[in-house]
Parts: C-alpha cells; structure tokens; sequence
C-alpha cells in the first residue's frame, strides 16, 4: 500500500486540537451524567448527548499516532531515544507533579508524614490509580510505541484489502471483548487481560494508517462521514438511556473505546476533518497552537479542573448548555497557559509536554 508524507498536514493539526478539546468535555461533562441521573432528567440529558458526541478522542490521538508513525522506517536506537524525549521524560515529570498535587489535595489529617507512610501512600496510589487516572493512556501509549517500527513494517508491506480485512477482524474482536472486566488504571492484577487490551488499542494505529492513505473518490465524503458520525450520536444517546432504564442504573458501557460505535465515529471524523481545508489564518493559529500544546494539555488538564472544582466551579453554576462550553474554555486556557509557562522555563521545555 502505498504512503504519503504527513509532516505538517494542515488536518493532522486540526484533528489533534479537536481530540484534545474533546477529551476536556468528556472529564467536564461526565459529572452531569453522574449527578443528575433520575433526579434532573434534562440535565441528564444534555450531559448524555454531549458524552455521546465526544467518543473520538482516545482513538483519535491513537489514530494519529498510526498516521504519523507508521508511514516510515526507523533506526530503532533513534525511535526510542526520540520517544523518550518527547514522551517519556514529560511524563515521569508529570508523575511526579500528580503525586505531590495529591498530597497537596488530601485533606491535612489525611497527609501522610514521613519517608515510609508518604512511600506506602504514594506506592498505593500508583498501584490502584496510576497516580492519576488519565495517565493511564500515557502508560497504555508507551506500551504500543515499543513496536511502532515492527507494526509499520508490517502495514506498509499490506494491500489495502489486507488492511481492511485486518481492520474487519480487529472490529470483531473488540465487539466479543467489550464487555471483558478490566481496569487500565490499576496496576495489582489482570496483565494478560491488560496486554489484550493494548493490543486491541493498537489496531486504532492501523485505522489511522489505513485511512490516512485510502483514497475515496466519491463527491459525497462529506456527507456519508457527517452521516455515520451523527448516527452514531443519536445510537449511543438512545442506548445509554434504555440501557440504563433496563438495568435500572446507569449503563455508560457503549461509551467504551471498543464499541463499534466508537470505532465508527471515530473513523468518520478522521474522514470528515481529512476532506476539510480550512482557510481561515486565525483558527488555524489557535487550532495549531492546541495541537502543539496537546500532549502537555492532556497531562496538565486534570490538575485545572481539579483547582476549579475545589473552589467551586464545575458545571452546575449554570445550566450545563452554558456551563459546559465555558468550562471546557477555562480548562483549556487555563492549561494552555500552564505548559506555555513551563515551557518559557529554562528545560522546562523537555518536561512540559
């Protein structure tokens, strides 16, 4: 299958902005759906139609690291020391940082004091949160980066009926696992089912890699991919509801990275920002700037939110249709502000993300 250079492409850019906005609303809006289920329905509502909205974004970065990485040969030795840089060394920074905001957080007769209670303590919360659990994707990512080169061997040699067959099967998979019992925040049990699913997250490489290249000559792109994605929408909504009036509690499972549905939407957004040429020079200096910022956005946002929740601010002081955007523009002002900081530090550069 053939391949094509992907370095600055204008909807790489755009895509890794909107995914990583995307991940914002699904930590700002999941309260709602929690808070307000069966006490304030059409709050609830709001919060389930945005949550369904924005399945795309894990897949997404992932989708993109497959685009980006897997079009070319490596020298395993630089692979690795460019990946530590750029991704490791940021996080065991940032690993850090969310153990000591942890500390901070707790209450003061809940700080742990001395050498061995504050190791007990900081040992306990890596093995069941992973420090924080949105680190949990960076551990999964660093785990997929170790055979990036042999993956991209392997699709670059493929037809693309190999691929689209490779991709029919993967979708199958995740659809007989979906349901399988597993926690990628914890690290105290459950490896080979942890090892299954980081293989199956690796296969959103593949559908970045595969969609990237493919080539669709219909007129009608636009259309089909705004379809699929809006299908989507209105099946995970609905679902959500009548699973959860089934079950008789809340059921967010079809919200899982391995719905089809997920899959789905995810590749119908690719496809729709891919067909889109945005022209306009000041959305394009605010999307690129994003998506320069994004690893160290996805690191740092958790903390904002936090520091805003903590004093008050979260999506209840006004209706969520308000509330949620402005929200969302805080965190990620407020997380952009916070890397572009850390950058202008002298090294910070090689730690902010």
């Amino acid at each position: 299958m053939n391949t094509i250079k992907t370095t600055n492409v204008q909807y790489i850019n755009t895509l890794r902005a909107l995914a990583t906005i995307g991940v914002i609303l699904i930590h700002v809006s999941s309260p709602v759906l929690k808070m307000t289920y069966l006490n304030n329905m059409p709050y609830w509502w709001v919060g389930n139609i945005v949550s369904s909205l924005v399945r795309f974004p894990v897949p997404l970065f992932l989708m993109l690291s497959g685009a980006t990485l897997l079009v070319k040969e490596y020298n395993l030795g630089e692979f690795y020391k460019k990946r530590m840089m750029r991704v490791l060394v940021p996080f065991l920074f940032w690993l850090l940082v969310y153990w000591v905001f942890r500390w901070v957080m707790l209450l003061p007769k809940q700080q742990p004091h001395g050498f061995a209670d504050i190791s007990r303590w900081a040992i306990d919360l890596f093995m069941n949160e992973g420090v924080s659990k949105h680190l949990w994707y960076v551990y999964m990512i660093l785990f997929i980066y170790l055979f990036v080169p042999f993956i991209g061997k392997i699709v670059r040699k493929a037809s693309q009926l190999q691929l689209f067959t490779f991709l029919l099967v993967w979708a199958v998979l995740c659809f007989a696992t979906r349901s399988m019992s597993l926690s990628f925040y914890k690290w105290n049990g459950d490896y080979l089912l942890k090892l299954l699913g980081y293989f199956e997250y690796s296969g959103y490489l593949v559908l970045g890699y595969y969609l990237n290249n493919i080539r669709i000559k219909s007129t009608k792109t636009h259309l089909y991919a705004t379809l699929a994605y809006l299908a989507t929408v209105v099946v995970c909504a609905l679902a959500v509801y009548f699973m959860s009036k089934n079950d008789n509690r809340l059921n967010l499972s079809i919200y899982s990275n391995y719905s089809l549905t997920t899959i789905l939407q995810s590749a119908a957004i690719f496809m729709l920002i891919k067909n889109i040429e945005i022209k306009n020079t000041y959305f394009n200096v605010v999307q690129n700037a994003i998506s320069n910022y994004s690893y160290g956005i996805y690191l740092a946002h958790i903390i904002v939110i936090s520091v805003l929740f903590r004093n008050g601010i979260y999506w209840s002081f006004a209706h969520p249709l308000i509330s949620l955007p402005l929200m969302v523009l805080m965190v990620l002002a407020g997380s952009l502000l916070f890397v572009f900081v850390l950058r202008k530090i002298p090294g910070g550069k090689y730690v902010a993300g």
